[in-house]
């Protein structure tokens, strides 16, 4: 097995892929590793319309045609967990299943959902609490389920969600947070409600019961909860290029303190998170390395 590359690229997401791309096209040999699946977190979003060239696809039908893309260049994808970085004259990646050896190391991650941290939730994901609408929306067919969170997210799988579910309610903490043109889309939407109020349990009889702080009791088939994100950094702990936040901290040019190491996409801590933003970003980075 090949175990060495001028650049790995650590997350198969837009980001990643791009990069790929672009390293490609410079005749730069590069790897992916990714510990899941292909996509990243697009793959959760059912109709993105700001894509260029696109009125509307989903993030499924783009991540898969980006990794034919770069797959059909030759790219090789793995599907293995980074667990460490060593840093000497060249760059070590360790993962679940082996290491590779590379000059250049562009970290993709992404970010991931965060947990409400409440009782009931870790006992009743999968079985009946989701982070993810697209993956899951079709168990709940006809059904009734609460999206909690009032993000852009939130609101991008509630309005998913309308067109499976019976009903949606929304349940909101303290304001909406999503984008106008998503708070006027969702309002129209008849079957979709709105209920302000903060979680403080979950627990299953036949259906979900969701206690609220406010005294309230919302009975529900399935939960969907979009509260924010948090990165996947933290295989990254014993480098020292992590923020307070768990972001990769990087200068101008997207490269962290440790030269050779870049970082990409929403492991960055910023104010905008877009695919046409990490694909920039992404860009960037492959043609600063395809310059040195």
């Amino acid at each position: 097995m090949n175990n060495k590359y001028k650049v790995v690229i650590v997350g198969c997401g837009v980001a990643g892929m791009t990069a790929a791309l672009y390293l490609n096209r410079a005749g730069i040999d590069c790897i992916i590793l990714e510990k899941s699946m292909p996509g990243g977190q697009i793959v959760d979003n059912g109709n993105i319309m700001n894509f260029p060239s696109y009125e509307s696809i989903s993030g499924s039908d783009l991540a898969l045609k980006m990794l034919k893309q770069i797959t059909d260049l030759g790219v090789p994808v793995k599907y293995e967990e980074v667990k460490d970085i060593k840093v000497d004259k060249e760059k070590k990646v360790i993962t679940s299943k082996g290491e590779y050896i590379c000059d250049y190391v562009i970290i993709a991650t992404g970010r991931k959902p965060k947990l409400l941290g409440v009782k009931g939730e870790d006992e009743l994901r999968t079985k009946g609490i989701s982070y993810c609408a697209v993956c899951d929306g079709a168990l709940y067919k006809n059904k009734d389920v609460v999206v909690v969170g009032a993000s852009d997210a939130a609101f991008e799988g509630a309005i998913y969600l309308s067109k499976l579910a019976s009903t949606v309610t929304v349940l909101y903490r303290n304001e909406f947070r999503a984008k106008a043109y998503l708070q006027e889309m969702i309002k129209k939407i008849d079957n979709i409600s709105f209920v302000r109020g903060e979680v403080e349990s979950f627990s299953k009889d036949d259906k979900i019961t969701i206690k609220t702080k406010e005294g309230n009791d919302i009975i529900t088939d399935g939960v969907f909860i979009y509260i924010g994100q948090i990165p996947n950094a933290n295989f990254l702990s014993s480098l020292d290029i992590l923020d307070d936040r768990g972001y990769v901290k990087t200068d101008d040019n997207l490269m962290t303190s440790i030269d050779g190491i870049y970082a990409v996409g929403d492991a960055l801590n910023k104010y905008d998170y877009q695919i046409v933003i990490a694909m920039g970003e992404a860009a960037k980075v492959a043609l600063e390395i395809s310059r040195r």
